[in-house]
């Protein structure tokens, strides 16, 4: 741990004083949507919620920043989210990133609420990452407030249109390991991951994870489209102590006229002591 520490020391200065000076102006990019939607929940109470986001995004050449501002689907007023901001100069990068490498690989099809607690990550958002290739990207990382260091990569590549990826980290007692491929047929994308790793989910409790995803888009019409995912999460949630029955399935259809998106989605959880339910909204994009 020492050795991770101190590696994340000496890079931190070097990539400093690596930095130029000198900067690009770029006014931000402002986009998002707005709209309303309507849940409705099998065994609970229905409620009304707000689909608007606006996302404010900035490229100096020199920091990149991710600023979001949104409500959701449960009806709670959301609020101001700094997903990232970081600084560039040449194949390093560091700063604050949108969470660790270690779930990259987790490809998923787009259906609307994308509950992926099936996606596990170390939880290290800071981090110094280094380019090795256009596929592949090493890191440093560590979790805000925390000095417990990690290493991380992300590697992806196109076989044949096939997008193949691996992903994983690893510190002094937490690993992971995310294996995905996504996989055009058609008017369909297949999208699958496999995931393995250990995690410390308390101060005296160890959970290892072992799980899946499967996910189909398909574009049916210009205007039409439906996506459809599956998750699980296997494994153990302490020492000879099986997780129970987690997976899920979420089923969406979008139908788009004009510049106005019209959607449906519905979520039946496997764990029936979780209630399912569905939402039903409209949005337009700017």
């Amino acid at each position: 741990m020492k050795a991770i520490k101190l590696a994340s020391v000496f890079a931190v200065t070097a990539v400093a004083a690596a930095v130029s000076t000198t900067t690009i102006a770029a006014e931000p990019v402002f986009k998002g949507t707005a709209g309303l939607s309507y849940k409705s929940v099998d065994k609970g109470a229905d409620s009304a919620g707000s689909e608007g986001e606006v996302n404010i995004i900035g490229d100096t050449g020199l920091v990149y920043f991710d600023l979001d501002m949104e409500g959701d689907s449960t009806g709670s007023d959301g609020g101001f989210d700094l997903d990232e901001i970081y600084v560039k100069q040449g194949a390093v990068q560091f700063g604050d990133f949108d969470g660790s490498m270690g779930d990259d690989a987790a490809f998923s099809a787009g259906v609307e609420e994308d509950l992926d607690d099936a996606k596990e990550d170390l939880g290290t958002g800071l981090g110094i990452r280094y380019a090795v290739s256009d596929e592949l990207t090493v890191a440093l990382e560590v979790a805000e407030g925390e000095n417990k260091g990690a290493i991380a990569f992300n590697y992806a590549t196109d076989v044949s249109g096939v997008t193949l990826g691996v992903s994983g980290g690893a510190s002094s007692d937490e690993h992971i390991l995310t294996l995905g491929a996504s996989i055009p047929a058609g008017i369909a994308t297949i999208t699958a991951f496999y995931q393995t790793g250990s995690f410390v989910d308390t101060a005296t409790t160890d959970k290892d994870a072992s799980n899946y995803g499967l996910g189909l888009d398909l574009a049916l019409t210009e205007e039409l489209s439906a996506a459809v995912q599956y998750y699980t999460l296997d494994g153990e949630d302490s020492a000879g102590v099986d997780r129970k029955d987690d997976g899920l399935v979420e089923a969406t259809v979008n139908y788009t006229v004009g510049d106005i998106r019209y959607f449906a989605t519905y979520v039946d959880y496997e764990d029936k002591a979780t209630a399912d339910y569905s939402v039903v909204g409209a949005e337009a994009s700017f």
